[in-house]
């Protein structure tokens, strides 16, 4: 078959085939492995590449990965074309984030696949290592200021040469990890892998010849790019702003700020990070790639959950701006060992944030939703077997919540965002693996931001040493610790903190040897109690235990027009208190002989109650408000223009357009203004949201609200440094 014969059936049945021979390179690199972080939690990610390194299509498992394959492919190319060479049979190792890695701490391998000794395409995978060596078990370093305190770099290498591994470079690859004979297995796992999509490409050329192959990998790309170009000339076109901030750098508690202007122009997006801190001392940075992968990883499945995810069919439609040196594009010798979960992280959290308010603004409000919870909670362990052997592990064990939707609750313990296929890990693999023993894992109350549609809640766990000998050198590493980070949408509150805390000299095994079972952190009597800070490294000793708080997504609208019922559901159910649906929800739970049930009467005075302090305590945006801002005669046609998720329309009045509350039709500003300039604004006290908010960073970040000033309608919640201005935050071009 010739390539101009290629006809629509059989382009739709090669684009599927491809995508699942990916799909099975992904699921057979995950059997084979020996790692838990892999096998267990799916912390990887496999690509399917054009011959000049585009990416055809990426795995649904740790999208963060999405670009990086594609960055090492293309530097393979430049680098190694005219010098050293690739051939049939050859697959190359990295895992040097100048070269495409996310962070040290995953390596990947990349492989040319040849058809009669043509260049037909490129494959690999990408797995994070539970260690890559350097100073901290598990290879996320605490208290270096530079790259040099990390794990080596490996710059990209030959392994395999014509089929064969190569023995001293794989030497050169494991030799410094604390794990190396499980790296090892890895690498075999990643070359199986790879050998079998090279079988299954040379079957597709089989039976469907080069030339069609060839044709349909451009066309697929084509496909993509066309389909991706109309979904954005579907949206609005202007400018969406959303901020986030990064606490603790793995050497000091700073806030770092990433900053996002998003424009969109008809079938373009330009992100613009212009503002983001410069790069910090400590291992929070990422690389350019990180950035890229950061916005792809939101932009997949919040604009593309229809369409193949083929990023070299996106990317064409997308500019970025940002600055050499700063925080998420960060020059060497900047340290990244947490890129993943910090800056790479932050940059998917605000990207995610921007596009949900585009989304807002269109027909497709039915893909709104609110920030999942705002990074890995991780926990990196070594120590010694009791009968001396050493271990070290990464635990992926606790789950955060995915944030609240424009017509639904977010889900709770959902996972990270933007990773479908990802994993939490089994405790009893966990327990079977590693000498620790879980004491309890749960979902945590107030742990999702409270809307018309609450966030997701996270889980809380309990775990102990176990069968160890000594002391378990232990690693926290997260982000959201000091701020609510997981920001809520259109009147919905910000998730709660992610809290680690350790409690030294329990009873715990004193309880399990009288037939007790903890359940809580109240329940275990402790000589001391120990907050850690989001990055810190310590010691876990024989009798303590170490309880890890995971935050939940974003809430979405205002939480008092929630129905009164599903308060009564979620508090029965334990994922929100009795407290909060009566101080943030404004329900009155009365208990009754057949248990709590609402009463009426009371939640509609409390209700009013609480919409009358929030205009009492609100002060005004802005004191300058034109004089239609100050009510509508009656009678005054007003055409709705646009709605803005549930807060706010854009609407025309004597051909004129203002922003006006959804609630009750007062204008709150003019189209060329934040919708937010008219209402009324407030800084409440976090505690509130959750008992979790008592670790927050007190007195340096503040939670805001903005309401109507007629109705007390929640517009927005912003979370902000002391002293920022408000954010402006949707800039439509109508």
């Amino acid at each position: 078959m010739s390539a101009a014969a290629i006809d629509p059936v059989t382009l739709e049945v090669l684009r599927h085939r491809l995508w699942i021979i990916n799909d099975e390179q992904g699921r057979i690199a995950s059997q084979l492995s020996g790692s838990p972080v892999v096998y267990e939690a799916k912390d990887f990610n496999s690509s399917l590449l054009t011959p000049d390194g585009e990416s055809l299509f990426v795995g649904i498992y740790m999208t963060r990965l999405s670009l990086c394959l594609n960055a090492v492919v293309k530097t393979v190319i430049a680098s190694f074309r005219d010098n050293v060479g690739y051939e049939d049979g050859d697959a190359f190792v990295t895992n040097d984030p100048w070269a495409g890695a996310a962070h040290m701490n995953d390596f990947l391998m990349v492989a040319p696949v040849f058809f009669e000794g043509q260049l037909v395409c490129w494959t690999g995978l990408a797995m994070h290592e539970v260690d890559v060596g350097g100073p901290n078990p598990g290879s996320f370093t605490v208290g270096t200021p530079d790259v040099f305190g990390e794990a080596p770099l490996i710059p990209p290498i030959k392994m395999v040469e014509r089929g064969k591994i190569r023995n001293d470079i794989e030497a050169l690859v494991i030799r410094n990890s604390r794990t190396s004979r499980l790296n090892g297995l890895n690498m075999r796992a990643r070359l199986a892998a790879i050998n079998r999509t090279r079988q299954r490409i040379q079957e597709v050329i089989l039976e469907y010849g080069l030339p069609t192959l060839m044709e349909a990998q451009s066309r697929i790309l084509d496909l993509v790019q066309a389909s991706f170009a109309r979904r954005l000339r579907s949206l609005p076109d202007g400018i969406w702003r959303s901020e986030g901030f990064l606490d603790h750098d793995g050497n000091e508690n700073r806030l770092y700020r990433i900053r996002l202007e998003m424009t969109k122009r008809d079938d373009r997006l330009k992100f613009d990070f212009t503002g983001t801190d410069v790069q910090a001392r400590g291992a929070v940075n990422c690389t350019r790639v990180g950035l890229e992968s950061g916005i792809m990883s939101a932009i997949l499945p919040m604009l593309c959950y229809d369409m193949s995810w083929s990023p070299g069919g996106v990317m064409p439609q997308i500019d970025i701006v940002s600055a050499e040196g700063t925080l998420n594009n960060a020059r060497h010798p900047a340290a990244v060992s947490m890129a993943t979960v910090s800056a790479i992280f932050a940059t998917s959290h605000v990207t995610s944030g921007t596009i949900a308010k585009m989304l807002a603004c269109s027909d497709l409000r039915q893909e709104i939703q609110a920030n999942w919870a705002p990074a890995w909670q991780g926990t990196t362990m070594a120590g010694h077997y009791e009968d001396g052997a050493p271990f070290t592990a990464v635990l992926l064990d606790e789950t955060g919540g995915a944030g609240g939707r424009s017509w639904k609750d977010g889900v709770d313990t959902a996972g990270l965002p933007g990773t479908p296929a990802m994993a939490i890990a089994n405790v009893e693999t966990y327990e079977k693996e590693y000498p620790i023993l879980y004491v309890y894992r749960r979902e945590s109350p107030d742990t999702g931001g409270q809307g018309l549609y609450r966030g997701g809640v996270g889980t809380e766990g309990m775990v102990i040493p176990h069968r160890n000998r000594g002391s378990i050198d232990t690693t926290g590493i997260t982000h959201g610790a000091s701020q609510p980070e997981a920001q809520g949408l259109y009147g919905g509150y910000p998730s709660s903190v992610q809290v680690k805390l350790l409690l030294r000299n329990t009873d715990i095994k004193r309880q399990f040897a009288e037939g007790t079972i903890p359940v809580s952190v109240e329940s275990v009597g402790a000589e001391k109690i120990e907050l850690m800070a989001a990055k810190q490294r310590t010691l876990l000793n024989p009798k303590d235990a170490i309880v890890v708080v995971c935050a939940g997504g974003g809430g979405y609208g205002d939480p008092i027009e929630r129905d009164p019922a599903h308060v009564l559901r979620d508090v029965e159910s334990g994922l929100v208190t009795k407290s909060v649906g009566r101080d943030v929800y404004g329900v009155d739970l009365r208990t009754s002989d057949s248990g709590l049930v609402v009463d009426t009467a009371a939640t509609d005075t409390l209700r009013k109650a609480l919409r009358k302090r929030r205009i009492e305590e609100g002060r005004p945006v802005s004191k300058g408000a034109s004089p239609v801002l100050q009510g509508l005669a009656d009678g005054t046609e007003v055409t709705v223009q646009r709605r803005i998720g549930d807060a706010v329309n854009l609407i025309k009045v004597d051909n004129k357009k203002y922003y006006a509350c959804q609630k009750c039709g007062r204008p709150l500003a003019g189209a060329e203004q934040d919708p937010k300039t008219g209402t009324l604004a407030r800084e409440i006290n976090v505690e509130v949201l959750s008992h979790w908010n008592r670790f927050a960073a007190a007195g340096e970040i503040v939670v805001r609200e903005f309401c109507c000033p007629d109705c007390a309608h929640m517009i927005a919640v912003e979370v902000r440094k002391k002293g920022d201005p408000m954010l402006y935050d949707t800039e439509i071009f109508d």
